[in-house]
């Protein structure tokens, strides 16, 4: 659903000032606990993947996240974060992690953006789940 989204905005022309958003999964190993409710889903333990609640609404927080000065002088950048989604859609406080940036002024906009994204959860058996994502952010 994400790609088309991103391929229509694309395909309108639109896509100068807009951030492209991918979201993956991490292949990174899961956080096992005694507790069913505190294991981390990985993509291929999921039968449904987390995804954007409203991509619409996920790309105009990304989009306004984009810092200003940046914009006007065409810098753009890459922000490869990594984070658990919980069982409710929420981005999990702490969980976020910037792997890698092009600047750090970009890191810190998609960490302050991040948390107010709505996600439907990942699930397993039919169940919403916690799943770790990770999430590639091009401000461009």
């Amino acid at each position: 659903m994400m790609l088309t989204y991103v391929a229509r905005v694309l395909a309108s022309g639109r896509a100068a000032h807009v951030i492209l958003i991918v979201l993956c999964i991490a292949a990174t190993p899961a956080v096992a606990a005694s507790q069913p409710a505190a294991v981390i889903y990985l993509a291929e333990e999921l039968d449904d993947l987390p995804a954007f609640a409203s991509p619409n609404s996920a790309a105009k927080t990304m989009t306004d996240s984009y810092p200003a000065s940046m914009r006007r002088l065409g810098i753009t950048g890459l922000v490869q974060v990594q984070f658990v989604v919980s069982a409710t859609g929420r981005v999990e406080p702490g969980s976020v992690e910037v792997l890698s940036s092009t600047a750090p002024v970009l890191s810190t906009a998609a960490l302050q953006a991040l948390p107010s994204i709505q996600f439907t959860p990942g699930k397993v058996d039919g169940r919403a789940v916690r799943a770790r994502v990770l999430l590639p952010i091009i401000y461009k």
